[in-house]
């Protein structure tokens, strides 16, 4: 009785040194550091639990173990006498911290960071065993501090169970509260398909689970977009979390972990709110790899004969959509000014010399040949890489629409007579100098000129076409593209080889030279689409500064002109000093080019994938506009077919919900959802039935075509 008596008093005396032993918190001006620990005293040999305890102040934040898009999380440096081991930090479940269109991950408030610390065997019963830590921390709120404190904390050996501090027990069970628990799953998986990381997960047999919101919250950086919508879906064994993935996708990612977090718990299946989640992730290279390895939705095609899908066709079918599709590119209005001049130089030397046209015709060839060679190891690379580019990516450049802008005005101002040069920029569309080298070569840039101003679009068939490309490796890929090239070479390449179809036109004579000043205006028509499709991208400011810059590039080439042939070194500076502040004035601004000015036409709203997720779950129908401002055959398609008031008042009258998806500038989101349904270039229409599988109509549209594609279908009668 009297040694109990003893070892009781002792311990008495031990917990009342313990409890005025622990070092005074370190105040910071945004936070108050200190360690604390869940007992008294420790045990030899056992293992204690201490927690670094930041309490922050108001409107200020500290970071989980991953931060999200900013931030760093704390750390903790131990300094402790032999024997003494400490463990990783045990990390709560965080919240999210939006700021501005950066979402991270953190903690405000009173936050503990737990550590467990194995304590040595051999300690003497009576010791005090001092424990120092550094720990460093980054507090947030408009603006980051980083902060650091060097805190100590001391305990005596004792050689019975300790008891609890009762000055922290609270915060101690909240903290056990808080972290993320292991439970049985019924089913996990983890996917990436579509730009989503998809997670589907069932609690098990007997659980009583009703969720309304869930959150996922990642170990890894660059798996997710933290600022995306996560969304939470009920299935026939469970549920399915959707998140938008992070651009560009990691591809080596081989296991999605993280915590799971249930604002209003997990029922019968788990008393707290966060659970750990691990689980393998499936296809992550479909994403990062050729996008038509990606799970596609099953698509029907209305009109099958016009809106054929990649999935339908093989190699020599795509070969032929190929083909006819580059020979329909001819017609784009952009393309034909650039050939007239070309046949009309034709024309000129038909008789006089038609070995050397018929070089000239497959120098035309090789321009062609080269252009679409370039484009598809461009296409290529990027998709191998990860990246995400799609047919007409070059008119996506604020900058490159500038530049072709300025090419053209000095070609049409060339074409009209204001100056002439030895290498006229006329050439690159077929001038009518004399035969030579430079003739060849001129013939050759045509193919290269005819070639950028035509991919913008895609013609019938080419859909199909491209999109076969997606899912086949380069050698084919390139294979298709060459048939393209074949196709828009063919009109110019077969004059050059049967002259005598030229008969068919005049004889050369005065007519020639207005027929070349003619063709002026379709090249000035075509600049005027490019401010349309400039402005489109970098607003109206942006179009009206290359409006200017371009009166100013057209006064440099008039005062070249008017003294280049009598005065031609006077001529060349005037022209640099004038023009060169006309090409700085039209040069778009850098800050400018990401900010799209997005014009939604009345009763469309913009697209997202989230939107059609959501839409798709209330069983709406929905008709998403895949277009460009840059790509003409959209242009016409709405002005044509989708704007009609009879389409317009049938798409209200049916409740159809519509959407437009601008391509104008780059969009990754867009560019992926393309490659799902097997294109990767506009226009592209598809229409979600209520309930039923998406159908992809024809390139080309009227509005009989609109209408029967979003016809609701008549239920079958049965037979009596």
């Amino acid at each position: 009785m009297a040694k109990f008596l003893i070892q009781s008093l002792r311990f008495l005396v031990f917990s009342l040194i313990a409890a005025t032993s622990a070092a005074a918190p370190v105040k910071t001006p945004h936070v108050e550091a200190e360690l604390i620990s869940r007992h008294r005293a420790f045990q030899p040999g056992q293992t204690i639990e201490l927690a670094l305890r930041l309490k922050i102040i108001d409107h200020w934040h500290t970071y989980w173990q991953n931060p999200g898009d900013s931030g760093l999380p704390t750390r903790l440096a131990w300094s402790m006498p032999a024997g003494f081991s400490a463990g990783a930090i045990e990390w709560p479940y965080p919240k999210k911290l939006p700021l501005g269109p950066l979402m991270n991950f953190g903690y405000e408030g009173e936050v503990l960071h737990l550590v467990s610390v194995k304590t040595p065997l051999k300690a003497k019963i009576g010791e005090e065993a001092t424990l120092n830590a550094k720990a460093d921390w980054l507090v947030c709120s408009d603006v980051c501090i980083p902060e650091s404190a060097d805190l100590t904390i001391s305990l005596q050996a004792i050689g019975m169970a300790p008891s609890l501090d009762t000055r922290w027990s609270i915060a101690f069970e909240n903290a056990h509260a808080a972290l993320p628990g292991k439970a049985n799953f019924g089913v996990i998986a983890a996917t990436i398909a579509g730009g989503k990381l998809v997670i589907d997960f069932s609690p098990p047999a007997g659980a009583v689970v009703s969720l309304a919101d869930v959150t996922f919250f990642p170990l890894r950086e660059e798996l997710i977009a933290n600022a995306g919508v996560q969304v939470l879906s009920k299935t026939e064994s469970g549920y399915r979390l959707q998140i938008p993935v992070a651009e560009p996708v990691n591809t080596s990612i081989k296991t999605v972990d993280g915590v799971l977090v249930a604002p209003n718990g997990w029922g019968t299946w788990y008393p707290g709110k966060a659970l750990d989640f691990s689980a393998p992730l499936i296809a992550a290279a479909s994403v990062a790899g050729p996008a038509a390895q990606a799970p596609r939705p099953s698509v029907a095609t209305v009109n099958p004969s016009s809106a054929p899908s990649a999935e339908s066709i093989g190699l020599l079918t795509a070969l032929v959509f190929a083909f006819a599709g580059g020979l329909l590119l001819n017609l784009m209005p952009c393309v034909f000014p650039i050939l007239g001049i070309k046949i009309l130089s034709f024309v000129r030397h038909a008789e006089s010399d038609t070995a050397f046209l018929r070089k000239q015709g497959f120098a035309f060839l090789a321009g062609v040949l080269v252009s679409f060679w370039i484009l598809a190891a461009a296409l290529v690379a990027f998709r191998m890489a990860g990246q995400t580019l799609g047919w007409g990516f070059q008119l996506q450049s604020p900058l490159f629409v500038t530049l072709l802008a300025i090419l053209f005005m000095l070609m049409a101002l060339n074409l009209c007579g204001v100056f002439e040069m030895g290498l006229r920029l006329q050439t690159f569309a077929g001038g009518l100098e004399p035969r030579g080298r430079g003739k060849l070569r001129d013939a050759f840039f045509s193919g290269v000129l005819a070639t950028v101003v035509a991919t913008p679009c895609t013609a019938p068939l080419m859909g199909a076409a491209l999109g076969f490309t997606l899912s086949q490796p380069p050698a084919l890929s390139l294979l298709v593209f060459t048939a393209i090239a074949l196709g828009m070479a063919l009109p110019v390449l077969a004059l050059s080889l049967f002259p005598r179809w030229l008969q068919f036109l005049p004889k050369p004579g005065a007519w020639m030279n207005t027929f070349k000043q003619f063709m002026a205006f379709p090249l000035f028509a075509t600049v005027v689409w490019l401010i349309w499709v400039l402005g489109s991208q970098v607003g109206n400011d942006g179009a009206a500064k290359l409006l200017f810059g371009l009166v100013i590039i057209s006064l440099s080439a008039w005062l070249y002109g008017h003294w280049q042939v009598t005065q031609p070194a006077k001529a060349m500076i005037v022209a640099i000093l004038i023009g060169l502040p006309g090409f700085l004035i039209a040069w778009p601004d850098a800050k400018a080019t990401g900010a799209q000015v997005t014009k939604v036409e009345d009763g469309w709203i913009p697209f997202s994938t989230q939107k059609v997720a959501e839409l798709r779950g209330q069983q709406k129908a929905i008709f998403i506009d895949f277009t460009a401002t840059w790509c003409i055959t959209c242009q016409v398609n709405k002005r044509v077919a989708l704007n009609q008031s009879e389409v317009a008042a049938r798409f209200k009258e049916l409740g159809i919900v519509r959407m437009k998806a601008d391509w104008t500038l780059q969009d990754p989101e867009i560019t992926r959802t393309l490659a799902e349904f097997g294109r990767n270039g506009v226009p592209l229409y598809v229409f979600f039935p209520a309930g039923g599988e998406p159908r992809v109509l024809p390139e080309l549209l009227t509005p009989a075509i609109v209408l029967a594609a979003i016809e609701p279908e008549k239920p079958a009668v049965a037979a009596h």
